[in-house]
């Protein structure tokens, strides 16, 4: 499917977005991905998601293939957050395979947010000559994070966020909560697709507990929701497995935001 037909009409709407984005106009580059002139980008805030009541892969009703390679999957992934040692066990050192892991996980985290509807504002990441191997996505609509962290500095002489008023500045909604949670698994799902594992990104599922914590949902509550957001996420980049790829590579040579998102509207699987 050739989105860029009819005069480029997707790319302007995209430039758009960057220049915005540039800018610091975040808002705005929002708006334009909400509400492109002419309507031009079908895949921002359209995916299929599993409802809240579903938590097991045979409520799906898939394929017996798609059925067992999901479940799979999803104990795979669940069990690397129960565990977190298991985040560090066969791990390869070879550096271009670690570099190539964190592109992919980064890939996962931007590609569930803009099909959630959660704007991507900045990415970086190491080349191949880094060795470091520090990367992130920055996401519009999660600034809830700064305040966290400003909670946690005040701390941070204790193990455990402190709960009471004073460290729950304000409650998030369900719908932000569970898009943080989808978006914030979305690097580890993304790991667990193409290479089968994870290389030992346990700082996502540490702030994803934190962030639960600091909103004072209940052990059973919280399970849940990670239970529920790994399902999602599974079955949203499972779906769109050209699209993720694709958008790796968008990311490895440091194409734009809107340059990425253009990747991910070309190589999408309709119905989204």
């Amino acid at each position: 499917m050739n989105l860029s037909v009819g005069g480029g009409r997707v790319e302007e709407a995209l430039r758009m977005v960057d220049r915005q984005l540039s800018k610091g106009n975040f808002k705005l580059a929002l708006s334009l991905l909400r509400h492109p002139s002419p309507p031009a980008l079908f895949g921002f805030a359209a995916a299929k998601q599993v409802p809240r009541r579903v938590s097991s892969v045979d409520q799906l009703h898939l394929s017996v293939t798609e059925t067992s390679t999901l479940h799979t999957l999803l104990d795979a992934i669940l069990h690397s957050i129960q565990l977190s040692d298991l985040f560090t066990s066969g791990q390869d050192n070879d550096d271009i395979v670690q570099h190539k892991q964190v592109v992919q996980h980064e890939a996962g985290h931007f590609l569930v947010g803009y099909l959630l509807g959660v704007l991507p504002k900045h990415y970086t990441f190491s080349t191949m000559e880094d060795k470091t191997a520090d990367a992130h996505v920055k996401f519009f609509g999660f600034e809830f994070l700064k305040e966290l962290e400003d909670v946690a500095l005040s701390n941070k002489n204790s193990h455990e966020i402190k709960a009471g008023h004073r460290a729950r500045k304000r409650k998030l909604s369900s719908t932000v909560l569970s898009k943080f949670a989808c978006v914030i698994v979305g690097g580890l799902v993304a790991e667990h697709l193409a290479f089968g594992n994870s290389k030992g990104h346990y700082g996502d599922v540490e702030k994803l507990n934190r962030v639960l914590k600091w909103q004072q949902l209940t052990e059973d509550e919280a399970n849940n929701l990670t239970r529920w957001a790994v399902l999602n996420t599974l079955t949203i980049l499972h779906r769109h497995t050209k699209a993720r790829s694709k958008l790796a590579e968008a990311l490895l040579h440091g194409r734009s935001i809107g340059n990425c998102i253009n990747v991910i509207e070309a190589n999408l699987n309709h119905p989204i």
